[in-house]
């Protein structure tokens, strides 16, 4: 990555690829940890999609049942997908299908005891080999790892965050794309899209529209680093620095009760 990204520099000097580093890796991340993953499932016959539903019935508990509904919500994955998968797995005796007595449509899934006992003896063969893949990380860095990952995470699967300080934002990258599209500079931040009536933003004057950028004289991109500030506020409360249109302000918000 660092010489394609070098050669680039070379090349097109012009072009932005500084999100390749990180998109480009965690492609190829990825790539690597299946290789890796599909080593161990294999030992069981497994694919390392059979033990994502199992692992979900389990972590359900006794009696390792739930509606199928939620299971392809949990795995957010279409019913076709999730049926797929289970008629692999009730062949192997894994789970078990059957009728819901409450909803007539309804299927409930269940992790056999067959199933629990893979499971057993599966998890930590799977577990250990993930610790031995992440070796070459210390115990702190996974855990800004982690954080960051959270982050994109979050910023890329929820549409819509609300905040306690009384307010919803939409995460960075819908931020940009937003501001762009009406020809407003490309400003990272959180958009405000409503604002709670009587809320502690509606005191500081913060309208739909604005966009939150600074946190405490710090850059904001992240809905978390938002709520974790209004969480951990002291009297002085929040100093947010906010873009509207592209007219600049700050505003001070003050700490929810309680």
């Amino acid at each position: 990555m660092d010489r394609i990204v070098a050669e680039w520099a070379q090349q097109r000097p012009d072009l932005p690829v500084a999100p390749i580093e990180v998109l480009t890796r965690l492609s190829r991340l990825r790539t690597r940890v299946d290789e890796e993953l599909t080593g161990v499932f294999a030992r069981f016959d497994l694919s390392a999609a059979d033990f994502i539903v199992i692992a979900a019935l389990r972590r359900a508990g006794h009696p390792y049942t739930l509606p199928q509904s939620v299971l392809m919500q949990r795995l957010r994955l279409t019913s076709g997908t999730v049926s797929v998968r289970l008629s692999r797995l009730e062949v192997k005796g894994v789970v078990e299908r059957r009728p819901s007595s409450t909803d007539g449509r309804g299927v409930l899934v269940t992790l056999t005891s067959t199933g629990v006992d893979l499971f057993d003896r599966v998890a930590p063969e799977h577990l250990a080999n993930e610790d031995v893949l992440l070796s070459a990380l210390t115990d702190e860095e996974r855990g800004q790892l982690v954080e960051l990952l959270r982050k994109l995470l979050v910023s890329l699967e929820r549409e819509r965050s609300v905040s306690p300080l009384g307010l919803t934002v939409l995460p960075a990258h819908l931020t940009r794309r937003a501001r762009t599209a009406v020809g407003l500079s490309d400003q990272p931040g959180l958009l405000v899209h409503e604002v709670h009536p009587g809320s502690c933003a509606d005191r500081a004057e913060v309208r739909p529209g604005d966009v939150l950028i600074e946190l405490n004289g710090r850059p904001l991109r992240s809905s978390l680093d938002l709520d974790r500030a209004a969480d951990a506020a002291t009297e002085s409360g929040l100093r947010l620095g906010v873009v509207h249109g592209d007219q600049r302000r700050e505003v001070i918000i003050e700490p929810p009760p309680g």
